[in-house]
C-alpha cells in the first residue's frame, strides 16, 4: 500500500510521493479546497526511508495529534494531522514501528513546546526573485519538482555550515544561527554564496532541463542580519523566532531588488568583524519598511558589478 492522506470525513485519499505540497494553490500536489488551508500551507518529503512533514509558514498552524508542529516531524501509521479545518490520516502499513521512529523524532525535533527565550542570533533571509511569474510558466508538477530540489538544497546548505531554518515560506526560507560569533557570519555568508552558486548553474540535470526548456533562470535574493530574538514554540501559525531583528532581515532582503544585489547585510552583521568588513563595500543608508531609523547597507565585495 502506497503512503496516502485520507481526509476524515470525505474519506478521500491523496498518494504521498517523494515530494508531495499541501496546500489549496494551483500548484499543490495534495490540493485541499478550503479557506482555513494556506496555498502553500506544508510539506511531506520522503527522506531516509520516512515522511517527513514541515509546516512552510501556513496562516493557520499545522497540527500532529493535538500539538502544534514547531519542527520536522516523521510520520508513524495512524497520525492524525491537522491543517486549517481539515483533519487527515497517515496511513501506511509499512511505516516504521512506532518505537523505532522516536529515536529519529528525538534527533529531528519535537512537538512539545520549548521555553521561550531571548538569545542573538545571526539571521537569513532568502527569497527567489520573481518566482510568481516563474510559476505562471511552469506545471503543477514543475513547480513542486522545483521547490522539491530547492528545499532540499536550501536544507543540506544551511545544515552544513551550522545553522538551522526556521521555515520555509513558499519561495522563502529563514534561517538562524545560535550566536553572532565572525566564524557564524562568515557561514551564513558562505551559505549564500554557494546557493547563488548552485542557481546560476544548476547541479542537476532535470533543473538544467526544466531552466533551459523555459529558457528561465532562479535568481535567488539573500539578506543578512544580527540581533537578539526570542526562540521557542509560539503556537499555532507564529514563527519560532520572533523579534524586530526578524522583520528587519525580512526588509533587508526586499531592498535587494531595489538596489539590483544579490545579497544585502545590515551595518549591525559587519560590525566589529574587521576581516568581514573586507568583504562589503557600504550601499549607504536606507529607510526600510516599518523600520523607524535608516540603516547601512552592505554588499559582498565579489558580487559588485562594474559601473
Amino acid at each position: 500500500m502506497p503512503a496516502v492522506l485520507r481526509e476524515v470525513g470525505t474519506g478521500a485519499l491523496y498518494e504521498l510521493g517523494e515530494f508531495s505540497l499541501i496546500g489549496r494553490g494551483e500548484g499543490a500536489t495534495v490540493r485541499l479546497a478550503h479557506q482555513s488551508i494556506s496555498r502553500h500551507h506544508a510539506t511531506i518529503r520522503f527522506e531516509g526511508g520516512h515522511f517527513r512533514l514541515f509546516d512552510i509558514g501556513s496562516a493557520n498552524g499545522t497540527y500532529v495529534n493535538e500539538a502544534a508542529l514547531t519542527s520536522p516531524w516523521v510520520l508513524n501509521q495512524g497520525d492524525r494531522l491537522q491543517l486549517g479545518e481539515v483533519a487527515l490520516v497517515f496511513e501506511h502499513v509499512e511505516a516504521p514501528e512506532h518505537a523505532a521512529v522516536e529515536a529519529e523524532r528525538t534527533m529531528i525535533g519535537h512537538l512539545a513546546p520549548s521555553p521561550i527565550r531571548d538569545a542573538p542570533m545571526v539571521l537569513l533571509v532568502a527569497d527567489i526573485k520573481g518566482f510568481t511569474h516563474i510559476g505562471a510558466r511552469l506545471s503543477p508538477g514543475e513547480i513542486a519538482d522545483l521547490l522539491r530540489e530547492w528545499y532540499a538544497d536550501c536544507s543540506i546548505a544551511v545544515r552544513a555550515g551550522g545553522g538551522s531554518i526556521d521555515k520555509f515560506i513558499g519561495d522563502c526560507f529563514f534561517a538562524y544561527w545560535r550566536g553572532t560569533e565572525p566564524a557564524l557570519r562568515q557561514s551564513a555568508l558562505q551559505v549564500a554564496h554557494h546557493l547563488r552558486a548552485i542557481e546560476t548553474t544548476p547541479t542537476t540535470a532535470a533543473r538544467r532541463a526544466l531552466m533551459a526548456r523555459h529558457g528561465m533562470s532562479i535568481d535567488c535574493r539573500f539578506g543578512l542580519h544580527l540581533g537578539c530574538v526570542a526562540v521557542g514554540a509560539m503556537g499555532i501559525g507564529i514563527n519560532t523566532a520572533l523579534g524586530d531583528a526578524v522583520n528587519v532581515v525580512f526588509r533587508i532582503e526586499a531592498v535587494t531588488r531595489e538596489l539590483d544585489r544579490p545579497i544585502l547585510a545590515s551595518g549591525a552583521f559587519v560590525e566589529d568583524w574587521p576581516e568581514g568588513r573586507q568583504q562589503f563595500f557600504s550601499c549607504g543608508l536606507h529607510l526600510l519598511k516599518g523600520v523607524e531609523e535608516p540603516i547601512e547597507l552592505f554588499a559582498p565585495r565579489q558580487n559588485r558589478t562594474a559601473s
